[in-house]
């Protein structure tokens, strides 16, 4: 019979280990091929996109050349008109209303061009634009259009500027500046044509830059010549920007999702930057793993059925068995079959007297552990300084001796009350109310001790008092704060406790001005340093009642006084307490 157990033990464990093995096979052999396919595909899906977007821009920049170099014929043509190099040499105003009628004809064939102006070497203007005079002339021959356009052979193409002259000067514009010169090669002056700072966007339409993408143009001066946002015409940093953008190349940024693609406009000298916010590559990615992750999970789920049937095999021999251990962790008794097997039997019975015995012991601990709360509880109210005691005592026989009874009689009454809120009546837990009431009796009689170099206030709000929290987890810290913080000092020292909600929790701040200390070199100098011992204390007292997440956070520094935070859990008082008795010989609120 041991020999079949062995075996039947050695079977089990087996199936065990070689189900294992085959589903971690298989989720392994599913997650590489489910990766190396999201893989290739995601980066086919970038490739796609990167040159769908380049051919785009390019596309869009063949438009918008195709376009300039049309405006820049047709101001070729008008400047080389003879007519118009008549009108500009000889004078001859018979021709001027012939000239007007070219430029109106020039702007109904073009409703991009917003004006053609013609302003000659000696400042007689030429325009479509009404109200300009010879002083306006004098301004135009200032700017750089005007200026760049003299002695050269082929028209000028400026970036994004204002009109200065124009009614409506508040619009941006593109201009074409060509010069026109005479039958010697003489200047006669300088024409002008402003197109329209939409008929750049226009032919922008059919790019798709995503929820955040943006285009600009600039020159090859770095100036700009178009931005959705004009106010990067003006504004340095924005431009600085869009030239850092430039000079970054093409590229992708994965931290944003933007992808940066440039190409040059021939004969323009204009550089077209595209910045595209990927979102739907980001979208079909997200779809190509959702799809990724079902087809892994369904072949998942098929492998695991698989590897379920095939040990289920191996392990029924022992099933009854083996569902009654597995309820262990709740203590359980396992119940066998009647006229089972008899080691079945033995090994069920076994079990049991364990698992009566486990019961049993966790009793005992559970008992053990209650007596060692209180136990502890004890002690810390038997740790209260013995000194503080003999102190106070002294106090109130020094004040008998110079019959201040008035005096006697208050501090009697607050060490008769200090101890009274000290016991609670044997209770663990206490309002909030009582324990502030505990540290301002203390602090009461301690400030009869010291006088005027010790000063401290107690803030709380009303709805917190009926909190209730273990007992005399204050005045340790008080205590602290007055024999390590504040009697080194030449100076008054101040006390500020303060109450808090935050959620579900009370947050109880102790802070002084005292001598203050590194929290870290005290304790590795000294661990057993009076005072330490009561925060140690008051600590694992609130982790016992409340959690890891609670306790006592020590700030502090050398010279910068020092603060305690006492985390505390939110429990309102539900049972009836009385508390007249502690709080009867209450003293004035210190400030």
């Amino acid at each position: 019979m041991g020999k079949q157990f062995k075996l039947r033990d050695w079977s089990r464990r087996f199936s065990v280990q070689l189900s294992l093995f085959f589903l971690g096979a298989g989720l392994t052999v599913i997650l590489l091929l489910s990766g190396a396919v999201y893989w290739f595909a995601s980066n086919l899906l970038m490739s796609e996109t990167i040159s769908k977007t380049h051919d785009l821009l390019e596309m869009s920049g063949a438009n918008i050349g195709t376009y300039i170099a049309r405006v820049k014929g047709e101001s070729n043509v008008f400047a080389g008109s003879p007519s118009l190099r008549q009108y500009l040499s000889d004078d001859e105003e018979s021709l001027r209303t012939g000239l007007l009628s070219q430029i109106d004809t020039l702007l109904q064939n073009d409703s991009s061009i917003k004006s053609i102006v013609v302003v000659s070497k000696d400042g007689r203007i030429l325009s479509n634009e009404k109200n300009l005079d010879m002083s306006v002339s004098s301004d135009m021959m200032k700017e750089d259009w005007y200026i760049e356009s003299i002695h050269n052979t082929m028209p000028v193409l400026t970036g994004a500027r204002m009109q200065s002259f124009s009614s409506d000067k508040d619009n941006w514009v593109i201009s074409v500046s060509t010069e026109i010169t005479g039958d010697s090669g003489d200047n006669l002056g300088v024409l002008l044509m402003d197109m329209e700072y939409s008929v750049i966007e226009d032919h922008l339409r059919s790019l798709d830059l995503g929820r955040e993408g943006y285009v600009f143009l600039l020159n090859d001066k770095g100036e700009p010549v178009y931005h959705k946002d004009t106010s990067y015409f003006s504004d340095p940093d924005k431009l600085a920007q869009l030239l850092e953008i430039q000079s970054a190349g093409d590229g992708y940024d994965k931290a944003s999702n933007l992808l940066t693609c440039q190409t040059q406009i021939e004969k323009t000298g204009w550089t077209m930057v595209g910045v595209v916010s990927l979102d739907t590559l980001k979208m079909l990615e997200r779809q190509l793993f959702e799809a990724v992750l079902l087809t892994g999970g369904l072949l998942f789920i098929a492998v695991l059925l698989i590897g379920i049937l095939f040990t289920r095999r191996l392990s029924t021999p022992m099933a009854d068995l083996e569902r009654g251990m597995n309820e262990i962790e709740k203590l359980a008794e396992v119940r066998v079959r009647k006229n089972s097997f008899y080691e079945v039997e033995l090994l069920a019975g076994n079990y049991n007297r364990m698992i009566h015995r486990i019961r049993v012991l966790m009793d005992e601990i559970s008992d053990k552990e209650k007596t060692l709360r209180h136990a502890e509880l004890n002690a810390l109210v038997s740790q209260i300084n013995p000194h503080f005691l003999y102190n106070t005592l002294d106090t109130i026989v020094w004040m008998a001796e110079f019959n201040d009874s008035s005096r006697v009689i208050a501090l009697t009454k607050s060490l008769a009350a200090f101890f009274r809120l000290s016991l609670s009546g044997g209770r663990e837990l206490i309002t909030v109310e009582d324990e502030l009431e505990h540290v301002r009796q203390y602090l009461y009689i301690q400030k009869e001790r010291y006088g005027d170099k010790l000063n401290y206030t107690i803030h709380a709000p009303e709805e917190v008092l009926d909190y209730t929290v273990p007992k005399i987890i204050l005045q340790p810290i008080a205590e602290n704060s007055i024999y390590h913080g504040i009697k080194p000092l030449d100076r008054p020292g101040q006390i500020t406790i303060t109450v808090q909600e935050e959620g579900e929790k009370l947050i109880f701040t102790v802070s002084d001005n005292g001598a203050g200390y590194r929290p870290d070199v005290a304790v590795a100098d000294n661990p057993s340093r009076p005072g330490k011992v009561g925060l140690k204390n008051v600590d694992e007292r609130l982790k016992l009642y409340y959690g890891p997440g609670y306790g006592v956070t020590i700030h502090s520094a050398p010279g910068a006084g020092c603060r305690v935070e006492l985390t505390v859990g939110k429990q309102l008082f539900s049972s009836p307490v009385s508390s007249s008795n502690s709080s009867s010989h209450r003293q004035p609120k210190q400030q």
